[in-house]
């Protein structure tokens, strides 16, 4: 809301409530209400308007003189609105402030506006002199009423405008600062009326500084109960004047600075009052203001008030005494030394202004002592004395008594419980002193003595910092500019500061920088005694942290300024510190119970190591002879943290596997890194990472040692002066925890500070002081080696390692870790030797090898430890440094070779290796072993490593004789029996000379100069054979390098008989590789060396070496090497076996080109193939394996063969290289078969016989495995390809035999499982039959038939073969049952009949009916074939043979037929019988077919298939049975076969007796088939298919148990005779019509007869198995087509035999059926009658008989009737007819039936009859 609208607002109000009682009130409130509706300017300028018009305040005066609350309430605040916008005219101001006095009275709310009006009406208005006193006394008069928001708010207006008069003193002194400049003509205002108030002095004071000294003086005569001289006022408040006091010189001090008139107020009001007050003894809230006023003159008025703030200083130190002093009264007075403490440039300027003058009293050391003494009075308050007690078990200290300690607590020192959230000298509402807590004094006093040092610090720090900066700017500049860009400064600007040449003098602060200086050496003592009370006092974590602080602040500023008295004083103190007290005693040994005895390290002492390690950071570039007190305080305190880890839990164990100094440095080379972190336990340690996943207190010690860490990687950082005096301080340490002397010129070892503590340096713990001097060298390795800069850290750093190495005093553990660190520092030294010029390189190589000579060869006091090191040693300086070294390449190969033995040996060794390969025990742990012995134990593993180096890297740097060292040194390590390992590498290293040698020859062959002397070098044939063991020249040329070669080979193969399996078979495997590779590039002579010098004798060592006795070999050593999966020394050389003759042939087969170059080559060839041989038939299957496939692989033929090669004495021509490869394969095929007669048990008949197979007393294998026969069969599939050119008949019998027998070898102690798949060798000998190229073999073909045909009959020899069920038990009864082998054979018998169908051989020899009889055998078993499948479903064996069989016939009959002449009557008739058989087998009705156990589907797809099987019996030896050839016996049983398979039923007895066929009663009755007329789905079906299912064989057998049958409907009552269905009804039925087509004749004479359709199922069945068909090669036809006169007596010869036999037979049928029809009256016949009757009728009625079918032989009778009658008899049954009218008798008999069906069929009958001789019938 803007002024004008509240001013009407409220003018309307007051003249609404005014209008009738004051008039005059309204007139002025409207006047004024107008003017400000149209003040005549802009609304912006109102404020201006109102201000220049009297009439304004008008109505709001006359409202206050009504001393009406309501009126005077509006006016008021609209007098307040006016003020506020500048808008009262300025005369006006005494006006209000009298108006504003008289209403003063009228209530609460009236006072507080008023007050809220004087505030804005001094602000805004210039008020001075008498109206600002009145303003002010108006305010002093409402800050003395009783209401306290009155009072409250009256006392902080004044505060204000107390404020605000001041702060216009400044602003007026600013103003005249400006005008200054300017003339301005002198004015004289109201100054005049003034006079009497103002001194001399105060005539050069402006209004407003004269109006704030006149208040100012008013306020200290006020508070000192004087009469005000300015103020209209008789007295205030005293604590209120001292407020106001305060204030004014705690915001304006700067004002009685400026102003001389103003200090002289201090002097003359302000101290007198302090003083005066002090000496009287008053309350809390006055004391306390008083205190306050004291800080503020001591603070900014101390150098215009020196004397008086002297005494308020002493008056302070005063009051810090017990005596006479209440508490809050020292509390106070500390409160205030806590203020002045915490300003540094406060203390030294009163240090300054007091101490440095000499002649006054000594403040700062008197505060210093004074605070000190206080600390100390009430010890058990603070807990002093328990610093060494863990925070969990804090206890009485040892000096308490028990009366002292009766409450069993300890006092402390905490933030939470000593201190006060409002210091007393700043709770001005309290009228009382506050509880102050009984610590609440000590607290102050740490306080006071750590802001202390840490003001010296915050002065000294930021300068002596700059300082450094401008000093290595410097440096750096002139650096530039000296020696260019290229080197970098070392950089110290946040760590170690070189204060050494630091001259503070010449800085700006030089002054104060001496003040500092002069002050810390006053207060050291005071200092470091508070320091150390209160550190030995139970202080919280923060007070003790600030403490800690202070204490390093304190001794950084000693450091940085040179003090070194109180800086090792500080030090040594801050160190004790940082150990805990020890207890009692020390307990020996180096048990867990002395860890546990150990005092545990505290988190007070973490933090003073880490207090510790920042002063050591800072200061390290001034320590020097200091810094032995750090580094054995570091040493103790790691070990300390190590049993601290420990006891915290097992994780800490884990966590910390090393100490940190083990860790390698990152700022150097990274190859020295690489090689010392391979050492054990010297991994670098991430304690960030730690941390990370430990518990809180482990993470704290890991930091802690991560800080230890950090120390020594700052040492990078130090000058050289100071970096030296840092490593011979670390010597001193390691001398005196070891025990050593050590003289540096300096004096002697140093005592440990901590006696008691001397214990933790066990003698078996590792070394601080080496471990840090280690990883330090190597961090400033580059000063380090350097030979002007660093030979004096060199000499000391290594010669005290050295000396602590060799030194007989030092635990071994210790000497240990002085050779590691000399590795170390060695190893890095020469890597960085190599980046400087070659002078300095070799200088540094000279100094590193002279001292790691040093380190080896002193054995007087050595240990084999030692040797050991520094052969690892030299291992890594041949890493990092082999490259660079070019001399002592005899003296490292000496080195090395001692470490195996000494050189007296090695010849011997090296011829006998068997004879130096002892075993010894191996290696676990360190054993302290002299070190003059002949072998030491495990040099061998040190050594080894070095010559691996030179095997792999420096070879190209070694001569002949270095090279000949090098070889002779390998196989010494391959002979030694210490480490199995180092043996297997040395093998493959010698594999890496070979290359080398063979690289070196190359190189030479292909330089022109030394290829005429490789050429000319081969020509000694006396010295060919021999190899060189000695090369005295150095140089390598073609006929050394030569040689080389052949003595590395031989060395191998010295090897290859060696005891242990894993040598041996390295070396074998290294031997023939090395040989593969290179033996293209061999000459002759060499190739002759190579065959009988290294490769053959190697079969006659190893065999030699393998029949030792058991007993005699060692066992293997276990060194963690390859485990073999049979330890048994015999599986070990039969696996040596397996290698060597794998190689052997592998090597013979690639190189077979070179082999038949040899003039003696089939003597080679001949010797590896009886070894083989021998190793086949003499050894474990493994070997023999191994040897028969060495055999495969030989059998390959040569790539290439057809070149020509040179030979010694010419070129071999391809002719005789193929004679001579010819020669090695014919050898291999007399070896074959004469191995195969062995493992048969026969004599060889292509080979000769071998007696003596050098089998080394071993005798001949018995039980062949399956895995061995396989492999020897395979070498038939590798030899045959080669020589099947001249594989001839016997040959061919010979290999078959030898097959067939070992198909069969029932000796083999294991059979895999053959009924799915075929086992390895029933495969291996089926495709090597397959192999065969029988074309170019006469009588091949019948031969493998016949050799096939046993085969497939090996199945079903021996019921055990294949019933795998009978012994599950026992599995390992199990043989070989050949029913995968069965089912192959089938196939390829199949294929070779068809392919050699018109091989005579195949009929004329057997074997057409061999195979018939084989096929038949299965055919006949049926379901007593043994099972097809086990797991994978396949057809049944029966069926297989049956198919097979049905191929067979397809062209054989007419082969056999078409081969009439060259096949004789026995093979032929053996063929048929054998044909006989098969049907006699498969067609009878008594088959065994298990009903209970066969489904009715696979009943019915099996009597499918035997459909299919007649049909094609039909067409391919029923219709050619009436061939002439065939006896007619042979005729006879066939159709007698056929007649029975047409049986539907069975009888128990003959149904009729003069039939002439006998049927048998079946074995295995079973159901009818599928094939039922329409009405089969009936119930009375269902019930007969259930009761003939429950049928039995005992049931149908038994007479008495007949009438069983009766429930089926089909009982023949006139007989008794019991029907019984057979179980192939529709086969039943096709054969029956298969007798019916036989007799008919099919003449081209008849015409065709179409059958009319028949009502039942018969006519289905018949037509779905009648197929028309016709023979291969043949011109019959079933219907209607022309025959040949051949086929038509073939056909009419079947018909002879088979239609008499038909007439029988459906004459029995029509016979029975009338009688039983008789029986049965109007009861339908069974169904199976019915279909069988209908069918006969139907097929007779269609039957055409072959003229003189049924013609008698009866001789002709003499009587003409007779003859008429024969003639006519003799016309009617030599007819198509003749076998009605033979059964018109019973066709008339049956005529009574009462089937329709039937009747019309007999009908047709005798109609037909009746047509045939001529009767008119319809």
């Amino acid at each position: 809301m803007s002024i004008a609208a509240y001013l009407q607002t409220e003018l309307v109000a007051l003249s609404n409530e005014a209008r009738r009682k004051y008039p005059e009130i309204k007139e002025a409130a409207e006047r004024v209400i107008a003017l400000l509706r149209h003040p005549g300017q802009g609304p912006s300028n109102l404020a201006a308007v109102l201000s220049q018009n009297q009439d304004v305040l008008k109505p709001f005066l006359l409202a206050c003189d009504t001393k009406n609350v309501k009126l005077v309430t509006i006016s008021i605040g609209c007098l307040r609105e006016l003020i506020s916008h500048r808008a009262m005219p300025e005369g006006s101001i005494e006006v209000v402030l009298k108006t504003l006095n008289d209403i003063m009275s009228h209530g609460v709310e009236i006072q507080l506006k008023i007050l809220q009006t004087i505030l804005p009406l001094l602000t805004n208005y210039n008020v001075h002199a008498e109206s600002l006193a009145e303003a002010l006394l108006l305010c002093f008069r409402l800050q003395d009423s009783r209401v306290v928001f009155v009072n409250n708010t009256a006392a902080a207006t004044l505060r204000q405008l107390v404020i605000y008069i001041f702060e216009k003193v400044g602003d007026e002194d600013i103003a005249k600062q400006k005008s200054a400049s300017e003339p301005q003509e002198q004015t004289k205002g109201e100054t005049q009326d003034q006079a009497d108030y103002t001194q001399d002095n105060e005539e050069q004071l402006g209004p407003c500084a004269l109006d704030a000294y006149l208040l100012f003086q008013d306020l200290c005569l006020l508070t000192n109960s004087e009469q005000a001289r300015f103020l209209n006022l008789g007295s205030i408040s005293r604590t209120f004047g001292l407020e106001l006091i305060e204030s004014v010189l705690t915001n304006h001090f700067h004002l009685f600075k400026q102003h001389k008139e103003f200090a002289s107020l201090l002097r003359e009001r302000v101290c007198p009052l302090i003083i005066k007050n002090f000496s009287d003894k008053h309350d809390f809230p006055q004391t306390m203001r008083l205190m306050r006023v004291v800080y503020i003159l001591i603070k900014q008025f101390h150098e215009i008030l020196a004397i008086e703030c002297e005494i308020f200083l002493s008056m302070l130190i005063k009051l810090l005494e017990p005596e006479g002093n209440s508490q809050w009264q020292r509390v106070l007075a500390m409160e205030i030394f806590r203020g002045i403490c915490g300003d540094n440039s406060l203390m030294r300027r009163i240090y300054r202004a007091y101490d440095q003058q000499g002649t006054s009293t000594d403040i700062f050391g008197d505060m210093i002592i004074a605070i000190g003494r206080l600390s100390t009075e009430k010890p058990l308050l603070i807990g002093a004395g328990t610093f060494v007690q863990d925070n969990s078990e804090i206890t009485k200290p040892s000096h308490v008594n028990e009366r002292d300690g009766s409450e069993n607590t300890v006092g402390s020192l905490s933030v939470s419980t000593s201190t006060m959230r409002i210091q007393c000298v700043d709770q001005l509402d309290k009228a009382e002193p506050p509880h102050i807590p009984e610590t609440y004094l000590y607290y102050l006093s740490l306080i006071c003595i750590s802001s202390i040092a840490d003001g010296l610090a915050s002065y000294i720090f930021p300068i002596v910092s700059l300082s450094l900066h401008d000093q290595q700017r410097q440096a750096q500049e002139q650096k530039e500019g000296s020696e260019g860009p290229e080197s970098a400064p070392r950089s110290t600007l946040s760590v170690f500061p070189n204060t050494n040449t630091l001259d503070l003098s010449k800085t700006k602060e030089a002054d104060d920088i001496a003040l500092v200086t002069t002050m810390a050496e006053s207060a050291w003592p005071g200092l470091l005694a508070a320091f150390s009370y209160f550190l030995g006092s139970n202080l919280d974590e923060e007070l003790f942290h600030n403490v800690m602080r202070a204490y390093q602040n304190f001794t950084s500023v000693c450091g940085v300024l040179q003090l070194t008295i109180p800086r090792d004083a500080f030090l040594t103190s801050l160190c004790k510190n940082c150990l805990p007290v020890p207890h009692g005693g020390a307990p020996g040994g180096n048990s867990t119970a002395q860890d546990m005895s150990v005092p545990n390290i505290t988190d007070k002492n973490m933090y003073c190591l880490r207090i510790l390690l920042n002063v050591a950071q800072y200061l390290g570039g001034t320590l020097f002879d200091s810094w032995y007190l750090i580094l054995e305080t570091m040493q103790q305190a790691e070990h300390l943290l190590g049993i601290k880890l420990q006891r915290g839990g097992a994780s800490g164990q884990k966590k910390l596997t090393g100490n940190f100094g083990g860790t390698q440095p990152t700022t150097k080379s990274q190859s020295t890194s690489q090689n010392s972190s391979t050492r054990p336990n010297n991994g670098t340690i991430d304690y960030a990472g730690l941390a990370s996943g430990s518990s809180h207190q482990e993470a704290d010690v890991l930091a802690l040692l991560a800080s230890f860490k950090q120390l020594f990687d700052l040492s990078t950082h130090l000058d050289l002066s100071s970096f030296r005096s840092f490593t011979r301080a670390l010597c001193k340490l390691g001398a005196a925890g070891s025990g050593l002397p050590f003289q540096d010129g300096r004096g002697s070892t140093t005592t440990p500070f901590v006696k008691s503590l001397r214990h933790i340096n066990k003698s078996d713990d590792k070394s601080f002081a080496i471990e840090k001097l280690r990883y330090v060298c190597l961090l400033n390795v580059d000063r380090v080696a350097a030979s002007d800069a660093g030979a004096t850290v060199w000499d000391i750093a290594i010669g005290y390692l050295i000396d602590t190495a060799n030194h007989p005093t030092p635990s071994v553990r210790i000497r240990m870790q002085a050779c590691d660190a000399i590795a170390d520092i060695i190893l890095a030294a020469m890597a960085h030797a190599e980046q400087n010029s070659m002078a300095r390189q070799e200088e540094t190589q000279m100094r590193v090898m002279n001292n790691l000579r040093e380190l080896i060869q002193n054995h007087k006091n050595s240990l084999v430890e030692i040797q050991r090191m520094g052969l690892e040693t030299l291992n890594k300086l041949l890493q990092t440094s082999g490259q660079s070294l070019s001399f002592g390449w005899g003296l490292i190969f000496e080195m090395i070779q001692g470490s195996i033995g000494t050189a007296t040996n090695k010849a011997h060794s090296e011829l006998l290796p068997e004879a130096t390969m002892t075993t010894s025990p191996n290696e676990s742990g360190s054993q302290l072993i002299p070190a003059g012995a002949l072998k030491p134990a495990g040099l061998v593993r040190i050594a080894f490593p070095c010559l691996q180096l030179i095997c792999t890297d420096f070879l190209s740097l070694l001569n002949a004789t270095n090279l000949q060292l090098c070889i002779d040194t390998l196989a010494a390590f391959g002979y030694q029996t210490e480490d199995l390992n180092i043996s297997l590498t040395s093998v493959g290293l010698l594999w890496n000379i070979s290359d080398f040698i063979q690289q070196s020859l190359r190189d030479l062959s292909s330089s022109p100069r030394t290829t005429a002397d490789a050429s000319g070098g081969e020509g000694d044939p006396e010295k060919a054979g021999e190899i060189m063991l000695l090369f005295p020249d150095p140089d390598l040329s073609h006929k050394t390098l030569s040689g080389l070669w052949m003595l590395l080979l031989f060395k191998i193969s010295t090897l290859c008989s060696d005891v242990r399996p894993e040598v041996r078979n390295g070396a074998i495997q290294t031997l023939l590789r090395t040989i593969h590779i290179n033996a293209a590039s061999l000459d002759m002579t060499a190739w002759r060396q190579c065959m009988w010098k290294i490769l053959l004798p190697l079969l006659d060592d190893v065999k030699t070496a393998s029949c030792r006795k058991v007993e005699e070999v060692p066992e293997p050593i276990s060194t963690g090497a390859f485990v073999m999966r049979n330890d048994s020394p015999s599986k070990q050389w039969d696996e040596t076996h397996v290698l060597l003759y794998n190689g052997l042939a592998e090597v013979f087969q690639h190189f077979l080109l070179q082999l038949i170059r040899l003039d003696d080559y089939l003597d080679a060839w001949i010797f590896l193939m009886e070894h083989l041989e021998t190793a086949a038939l003499h050894s474990s299957p493994d070997v023999a394996i191994a040897s028969l496939k060495g055999i495969q692989s030989m059998m390959k033929p040569p790539v290439g063969k057809d070149e020509p090669f040179s030979t010694g004495s010419g070129v071999l021509s391809a002719e005789e290289s193929e004679a001579r490869l010819a020669r090695l394969w014919e050898t291999s095929w007399f070896i074959w078969e004469r191995i195969g007669s062995a493992i048969v048990g026969r004599d060889p008949v292509i080979g000769v016989r071998r007696e003596d197979y050098k089998s080394y007393g071993r005798a001949a294998t018995t039980n062949f495995t399956q895995e061995t026969l396989t492999e020897y069969v395979n070498v038939m599939h590798h030899l045959y390809p080669i020589i099947a050119g001249k594989f001839q008949l016997k040959d061919l019998q010979a290999f078959l035999d030898v097959i067939q027998l070992v198909l069969v070898y029932d000796h083999s102690p294991v059979y895999r499982p053959d009924i799915d798949y075929l086992s390895p060798l029933q495969l291996s000998i089926h495709d090597a039959l397959i192999m065969l190229n029988l074309s170019t073999i006469q009588g091949g073909p019948a031969a493998v038939l016949d050799q096939l045909t046993n085969q497939f009959l090996l199945a079903f020899g021996s019921p055990a073969r294949f019933d795998i069920s009978l012994n599950p038990s026992h599995p390992t009864t199990l043989k070989s049952t050949y029913i995968a082998l069965c089912k192959a054979t089938v196939t390829r018998i199949v294929f070779l009949l068809d392919k050699f169908q018109q091989e005579k051989g195949i009929y004329a020899d057997g074997v057409y009916a061999k195979v018939l009889k084989s096929f038949g055998i299965a055919m006949r078993l049926r379901y007593k074939c043994p099972p097809s499948f086990k797991h994978v479903d396949d057809i049944p064996l029966w069926k297989t043979a049956t198919t097979a069989f049905l191929e067979s016939i397809k062209c054989g009959i007419s082969t056999i037929e078409a081969f009439e002449k060259d096949i004789s009557d026995a093979k032929f008739l053996e063929i048929w019988q054998e044909l006989v058989v098969v049907c006699r087998g498969t067609m009878a009705p008594s088959l065994p077919i298990p009903i209970a156990d066969m489904p009715l589907k696979s009943q019915a797809l099996d009597e499918t298939f035997d459909l299919v099987f007649l049909h094609s019996m039909k067409n391919k030896v029923f219709s050619r049975m009436g061939y002439h050839r065939v006896p007619a016996e042979i005729l006879a049983e066939l159709v007698q076969i056929l007649d029975l398979a047409a049986n539907l039923y069975v009888l128990s007895t003959p149904s009729f007796a003069t039939s002439p066929v006998t049927l048998p009663m079946p074995a295995h009755p079973t159901t009818g088939s599928n094939f039922s007329p329409t009405s089969e789905n009936s119930q009375p079906k269902s019930a007969e298919l259930k009761n003939i299912s429950s049928l039995s064989t005992s049931t149908l057998n038994d007479d008495s148990q007949l009438d069983i049958i009766q429930g089926l409907g089909i009982v023949l009552h006139s007989t008794r005779n019991t029907m019984v269905p057979v179980g192939r009804e529709r086969f039943a039925f096709a054969c029956l019509d298969i007798l019916f087509d036989l007799s008919a004749d099919v003449s081209p004479n008849l015409k065709d007869r179409l059958v009319p359709n028949r009502c039942n199922g018969a006519k289905e069945t018949l037509d779905r198995t009648r197929i028309n068909d016709s023979s291969n090669g043949s011109a019959t036809v079933v219907h209607g087509q022309l025959l040949t006169h051949s086929e038509q007596h073939l056909r009419a010869r079947t018909a002879f035999a088979i239609t008499p036999v038909l007439v029988e037979r459906c004459k029995g049928l029509l016979n029975a059926y009338s009688a039983d029809q008789a029986l049965l009256g109007k009861c339908p016949f069974p169904r199976l009658r019915h279909q069988e009757i209908s069918l006969v009728l139907q097929r007779l009625n269609d039957l055409r008989l072959v003229p003189g079918a049924l013609t008698s032989g009866n001789r002709r009778s003499q009587d003409p009737d007779a003859i008429l009658e024969q003639d006519i008899k003799h016309s009617l049954f030599q007819g198509p007819t003749a076998h009605l009218f033979l059964l018109y008798e019973p066709l008339t008999d049956a005529m009574f039936c009462h089937d329709p069906e039937v009747l019309l069929l007999l009908k047709a009958c005798l109609k037909t009859a009746g047509r045939s001789i001529g009767l008119p019938l319809k």
